[in-house]
């Protein structure tokens, strides 16, 4: 809970100032100053109200012990919003590796301080320390990648370069808001619905369901803004086609897969007592297959200056997942975890359509953009299934896990070379092609 409330004031006041100077490449220093201007002196009053009234939100939560974990998540967040503008610098300037390396470092010093004080007995405290470490050093190299006059470079501040920034950051920030309550709101209904330890096997299943969407679709959604940004507007709408096609090829097999293997692989890293997370990962796998469609939307939206549509939509998400959630998952957990791929597959399909609606990109030419990748996860999955009929491994869950996952690949690029085989191509020379840059 401590974790939630921190997440949503910082949320709360995060305006989309990077995504502006993202989505216009060419604006001017003094901008990007306005922006961490206005994004620090909004998250100093985020910590103040966050901390003055913390104490009366964790009973009304039912979280009494939450406030002795919010200063140093606090501190934590207060730190990631300091190297954010630095961040987007980096993502403006297609400067991708630098990113790349930054986030893993931060996340592996995550894992590596979490885990270890967790196995100390540091209780909560372990996950708290994790934070601050994480963002300490991420927002460290973030700060030494970037040339301070880019994002820091002290101006007078304009009432014009400031209206440009809130009209354009204030409809993003209430979008942001509803995305994030639609990723982390649903774990109250759960609580309140279900109780604590269902909310704990939810939120995990959720977690490892969000997987493929968070470390792949996230940042394939990081890279398309700017480069939609700089493209010839003309040639947007084939650009978004395009990108779906091989976004669900990459994505697609991975969330399915994850789906398909959740049994095995839950009985291979948990014990007993979490066995029931195994069902709900199965259902919760739709997550991964919907959302990056609509993250690719939300840039391709940003690219044209079109915040306004990208709050609805995130609005009617958020609608959508608290009026199933309310309705059909109430029923039990798994009809919640059902009813969280209703939401957010019917989000992704009005995505689409708001397209169609804006560049006449029909719903046939994207939603078939998508049906190579389906149609190649078909045999992945029979795959998968006939491995674990024929319990060729029943004593090993260990090697049944492996010969699932391998058949399942090797099902999944067979078939990618019969019904996709033009985009399977593409998608290995992108490869072959980064590999080679890096190399």
């Amino acid at each position: 809970m401590a974790v939630v409330m921190v997440m949503t004031a910082n949320q709360m006041t995060t305006l989309g100032f990077g995504q502006f100077l993202v989505a216009r490449p060419h604006t001017p220093r003094s901008v990007a100053f306005h922006a961490t201007t206005f994004h620090i002196a909004l998250g100093v009053l985020a910590v103040a109200l966050l901390l003055t009234f913390a104490g009366r939100l964790g009973p009304s939560l039912g979280a009494q012990g939450m406030t002795k974990f919010l200063p140093g998540l606090v501190a934590s967040g207060f730190l990631e919003r300091i190297g954010y503008v630095p961040e987007r610098i980096l993502v403006r300037d297609v400067r991708f590796g630098k990113v790349s390396a930054v986030r893993t470092l931060g996340d592996l010093s995550y894992s590596v301080v979490a885990v270890g004080l967790a196995a100390a007995g540091w209780g909560g405290v372990a996950i708290v320390m994790g934070n601050v470490v994480r963002s300490l050093l991420r927002t460290a190299a973030f700060i030494v990648a970037v040339e301070r006059r880019d994002w820091f470079q002290p101006c007078r501040l304009s009432l014009r370069a400031s209206r440009e920034l809130f009209s354009f950051g204030v409809p993003l920030a209430i979008a942001a808001l509803c995305s994030f309550a639609a990723r982390r709101w649903d774990n109250l209904l759960v609580s309140h619905f279900f109780g604590a330890e269902t909310t704990g096997m939810y939120n995990l299943a959720y977690n490892l369901a969000d997987v493929p969407a968070i470390q792949v679709g996230e940042q394939i959604g990081d890279v398309l803004l700017p480069s939609f940004a700089r493209m010839n507007p003309a040639r947007r709408p084939d650009a978004l086609v395009r990108s779906i096609r091989l976004l669900a090829l990459v994505v697609f097999p991975l969330a399915i897969g994850l789906g398909a293997v959740a049994p095995t692989l839950v009985a291979v890293v948990f014990d007993a007592r979490w066995q029931s997370i195994a069902p709900m990962l199965v259902l919760l796998s739709a997550l991964s297959i919907t959302r990056p469609i609509g993250w690719t939307i939300e840039a391709y939206l940003q690219a044209r200056q079109m915040p306004r549509h990208i709050l609805l939509l995130s609005v009617f998400r958020l609608l959508a997942l608290v009026f199933v959630i309310c309705t059909l998952g109430r029923f039990g957990p798994l009809f919640t975890c059902v009813a969280v791929g209703v939401a957010f597959g019917a989000h992704a399909i009005a995505a689409l359509w708001v397209v169609r609606a804006l560049d006449g990109v029909a719903l046939r030419r994207s939603l078939g953009s998508l049906v190579p990748a389906f149609a190649a996860c078909v045999p992945m999955v029979a795959a998968v299934l006939g491995v674990r009929y024929l319990l060729l491994f029943r004593d090993s869950p260990v090697a049944s896990l492996a010969t699932e996952v391998l058949a399942g690949a090797a099902a999944y690029v067979l078939a990618t070379l019969v019904v996709a085989r033009e985009s399977s191509r593409e998608v290995l020379t992108r490869v072959i092609d980064a590999l080679g840059r890096h190399s």
